[in-house]
C-alpha cells in the first residue's frame, strides 16, 4: 500500500466531496472526489482572464475578494478533452494547497459524502505508474469515486508541492497584469491619437 493511501485509511472514515467530469462524446459521467478539509468554497465560474503562453489546462485568473486564483480545468490536466461548453451546473472549487488558494473547474457538484476506510481501496500498480494524482479509490454501492491527492495533481508531483503552485499563480498573476496594463496603455494611445485629429 502507498503512503499516501496508508495515511488515508488511518482514520476510520474520510469525508470527501464527490464531483463529476462528463465525457464529452458519451455524457458518461466519471465521480472523483477530494477531502472536504481542502475546500475553501463552491462557487460559479465568474469572469476569467486568459494568461498568455500558461498550460493548455490553465484557464485562466479570477479576482475572488481581491485575492487572484488560477483556475484549473481538471479535465484537461487529468488527460481528458478539456470542458468545452459552460452550463448551469459548471462550478469552480476553490482548494487549499499549502498557503496558496487555487480554483478548479468542474462540471458539477454531487455531495459530501463519509467513506469508511474499509471502502477504500489503494491504487492497482498500473494507475500509480501512470497516474500519481489518485490517491485511492472508493467503492460506494454501485459507483466507484477516485480520490485524487490535490499536492500531486497542482503541484507536478514535486516535494514543494505548495510552492509550486504558488509560483504557478503568481506568474499566471503576473502576466494578467502585464496584459492587462498592455491593453491600457494602447487604449491611452488611441484615445490621445483621437485627440489630436
Amino acid at each position: 500500500m502507498s503512503p499516501t493511501a496508508t495515511a488515508l485509511a488511518a482514520d476510520s472514515s474520510s469525508q470527501i466531496l464527490v464531483f463529476s467530469l462528463l465525457a464529452e462524446k458519451t455524457s458518461q459521467r466519471m465521480d472523483y472526489g477530494v477531502e472536504v478539509g481542502q475546500v475553501q468554497e463552491i462557487g460559479l465560474l465568474e469572469n476569467i482572464s486568459m494568461v498568455p503562453n500558461a498550460p493548455a489546462y490553465v484557464k485562466g485568473v479570477m479576482n475572488l475578494r481581491g485575492k487572484i486564483i488560477t483556475i484549473i480545468d481538471v479535465k484537461e490536466k487529468l488527460g481528458f478533452p478539456a470542458v468545452k461548453e459552460v452550463d448551469a451546473s459548471t462550478r469552480i472549487l476553490i482548494v487549499g494547497v499549502g498557503s496558496t488558494l487555487m480554483g478548479l473547474l468542474v462540471d458539477q457538484v454531487d455531495e459530501v459524502m463519509r467513506i469508511p476506510a474499509s471502502d477504500i481501496e489503494p491504487n492497482p500498480s498500473s494507475i500509480t505508474e501512470t497516474s500519481p494524482y489518485v490517491k485511492g479509490i472508493a467503492k460506494v454501492n454501485d459507483r466507484l469515486v477516485v480520490i485524487l491527492d490535490l499536492k500531486m495533481l497542482l503541484g507536478g508531483g514535486t516535494d514543494d508541492a505548495s510552492q509550486h503552485a504558488a509560483n504557478t499563480t503568481t506568474a499566471t498573476a503576473t502576466a494578467a497584469t502585464t496584459a492587462a496594463a498592455a491593453a491600457a496603455a494602447e487604449e491611452k494611445g488611441r484615445a490621445i491619437g483621437r485627440g489630436r485629429r
